[in-house]
């Protein structure tokens, strides 16, 4: 299967980087591969995969079929699956663990534990990503038809995502709004910041669920699907993400201590690919959350 498409953007972008954002179902080092075999060429040119895209680019993709996930080998490990059936399975990650084999964790991946799920049977794929540390709900499609629709969808912004999250200090409005656009940030190339140099707008909404003496809970829905988007975009108005020391949100609240951010992917809509009708699921939220949610 062939895709061309044309770089419409005025900033330069890595090859690698673009198309793993443009096809989400498919991971950065996927193309890296391709790139490898000269099945990707930029304005009809084999390209490295580092080689930056100008304006005006024409991108040809060649792919191949079920490449992307070849070495993911199947390892037995406990899944919270929300919902399943011959088109899509749901799973309630669990803080900690990886979606996607890469470098640094080449096994131990929630895709490690789908493809031993399947048995063979299908094969589980990547239409959208959780961080590490964030837990909650992720959509995995079990065959082709599937995989498009859903990738459609979440291009196209029409898929609802509901996050809930605890953040520092008292957040005096009800409901909020956060439009800002985010790039790398000069400082530090591995967070993502609102500065001058930032290119790609997103927009963040939130609603206090309830003000607590150290913190704020808040139910939040991303617009836009920028990567680190809430942890950056709450950072933002000077309310991070608790446990999240990397967007400056604090470690401890109320004596407790929290290791990784209170940030937990709470629901999704969509429209089922093969029923065509709208479709909602929920996770629970993992014990660490609960502390501070209490009865939610």
């Amino acid at each position: 299967m062939e895709e061309k498409i044309i770089f419409d953007k005025p900033e330069k972008e890595r090859t690698d980087s673009f198309l793993a954002l443009h096809f989400k179902e498919y991971s950065r080092s996927y193309f890296q591969k391709l790139a490898e075999k000269e099945k990707i060429t930029v304005n009809g040119k084999a390209v490295l995969p580092s080689r930056k895209l100008k304006q005006g680019d024409e991108i040809s993709v060649i792919f191949e079929k079920e490449e992307a996930y070849e070495g993911i080998k199947p390892e037995k490990i406990k899944l919270d699956i929300v919902y399943e059936d011959n088109d899509i399975i749901l799973v309630n990650k669990q803080p900690g663990i990886v979606v996607h084999p890469s470098y640094g964790h080449p096994s131990g991946t929630l895709l490690n534990a789908l493809m031993y799920h399947a048995k063979g049977k299908y094969i589980p794929f990547m239409v959208h990503r959780l961080d590490k540390d964030t837990s909650g709900i992720i959509i995995f499609a079990k065959n082709e038809k599937a995989k498009i629709s859903i990738s459609k969808q979440l291009q196209k912004r029409a898929v609802k995502k509901i996050y809930y999250a605890a953040v520092k200090g008292t957040i005096v409005e009800n409901r909020g709004r956060i439009e800002a656009p985010l790039g790398r940030s000069p400082e530090n190339r591995k967070i993502m910041s609102v500065n001058p140099a930032a290119k790609k707008m997103a927009i963040t909404e939130f609603k206090v669920l309830e003000r607590k003496k150290d913190c704020t809970l808040v139910e939040v829905r991303i617009i836009t699907g920028r990567t680190h988007q809430i942890r950056s975009h709450m950072k933002y108005i000077n309310h991070p993400v608790i446990g999240d020391s990397q967007y400056g949100g604090p470690e401890t609240v109320e004596g407790k201590e929290y290791r990784r951010q209170m940030l937990h992917a709470y629901s999704v809509t969509f429209t089922h690919p093969k029923t065509c009708k709208q479709a909602e699921f929920h996770a629970k939220l993992p014990a660490d959350m609960k502390e501070i949610f209490n009865s939610r």
